[in-house]
């Protein structure tokens, strides 16, 4: 089959004869077998013979059927692609778009595959970003291996993709499709996050709570996603949280407290002082929980940390309230637990408001253990006047 080819190829030289005439290479091109094929491409290519390679171009999608699996033939079409500089392309740019997706499309070993992606880089608008988004996100169905040319897809939509290409990235790496890869792929998306922030807000508020977290949590061990993005998202998952009726929530309880929980971490983290007090506002919820045993001592002195390090105004009307609760449960016998009272004392002497003097003053006088009588007087002397 691959002489047939060939030969009809052959044939054709007298179709072309009056351009051979004016361009000797071509004449060589269509005489030659594969190996000599390649040779003329590269010289076509080293004198900027545009016409070879656009010819050279037609018989891969011709003969693709016949040689496809063969070697030469695969080194013939790398040539070739790689071939295809911006000023083969300039003017020719429709006719060699629909050939370089049609050969994506048929050839089914990577080595094609790679050239064309390789050669979409230099194409104008976003056809060859929706084919390589479709294949990526094939092989992601399929759960294929994560081969050179998925590689590839990965590299090409990170840097050229749009809305779609962040989507079916990130999408992959919370399945955990290709779990060897999820720094890379991450790597890739990261790259695509702050154009595409009103696509990672959407999506994360339209998911239940245990996928929200997976999001979160994904955002947070991505160093090059941007703060604002994580303390945006942080912001408006909490919010969702507080104002969501809890008998209408199909979510468990569970997660929800996971949730909250990581939202006032990340808000923290992130600086995200937009969110204070939303922070602030979420306190009496995650007191209620730690009274009802739903949170840990030490998950309740962590959200006391964070809800106070990006305090709004009203943030030490809370905590001194609260402090005084736990005062008094002292006075009447009911020592509070330590690191509750040092974590609300700390946090109060951290945030330097002389507001918060009469209640961490109180606490100096009380049957406190000694650690807690000297993190008050500490935090007296913080106390701004």
């Amino acid at each position: 089959m691959k002489k047939i080819v060939v030969l009809f190829c052959s044939a054709l030289i007298s179709v072309f004869a009056f351009a051979a005439e004016k361009n000797p290479l071509l004449s060589e091109f269509y005489k030659g077998n594969l190996q000599n094929k390649i040779t003329v491409v590269s010289k076509a290519a080293s004198s900027g013979n545009s016409q070879v390679i656009l010819k050279a171009l037609d018989f891969l999608v011709f003969a693709y059927d016949s040689l496809g699996d063969d070697a030469e033939f695969e080194s013939l079409a790398e040539t070739v692609i790689k071939s295809l500089t911006p000023k083969v392309f300039e003017g020719n740019e429709k006719n060699i778009s629909g050939q370089l997706f049609q050969l994506f499309k048929i050839s089914s070993g990577n080595k094609i595959k790679i050239a064309v992606i390789d050669s979409f880089y230099s194409l104008p608008g976003s056809d060859a970003v929706t084919l390589i988004n479709d294949y990526f996100y094939r092989q992601m169905q399929n759960r294929g291996k994560f081969d050179e040319s998925v590689s590839k897809s990965v590299e090409f939509i990170g840097i050229k993709g749009n809305s779609a290409s962040f989507n079916r990235l990130f999408i992959a790496d919370i399945l955990e499709i290709w779990p060897e890869q999820s720094s890379f792929i991450s790597e890739n998306y990261a790259k695509l996050a702050e154009e595409n922030r009103r696509e990672i807000l959407q999506m994360i508020v339209s998911v239940p709570a245990d996928k929200k977290i997976l999001i979160l949590k994904k955002l947070n061990e991505n160093d090059k996603i941007s703060k604002k993005i994580r303390g945006e998202c942080s912001e408006n998952v909490l919010s969702s949280i507080i104002n969501k009726e809890e008998g209408n929530s199909k979510d468990s309880r569970e997660d929800l407290i996971t949730l909250e929980l990581l939202c006032l971490d990340t808000i923290a983290q992130s600086k995200w002082t937009r969110a204070s007090s939303l922070s602030t506002k979420c306190f009496d919820r995650i007191r209620n929980e730690y009274e009802q045993n739903l949170l840990s001592t030490e998950q309740f002195t962590g959200a006391i940390g964070n809800i106070a390090s990006v305090a709004a105004s009203d943030t030490v009307l809370v905590l001194s309230s609260y402090l005084d609760y736990l005062n008094k449960c002292a006075e009447n016998g009911q020592t509070p637990v330590k690191d509750v009272v040092l974590s609300v004392i700390n946090s109060l002497g951290d945030l330097g408001d002389n507001r918060a003097f009469d209640f961490i003053y109180a606490a100096t006088s009380l049957d406190y253990p000694e650690e807690i009588v000297e993190a008050a007087k500490s935090a007296i002397k913080k106390l701004k006047w």
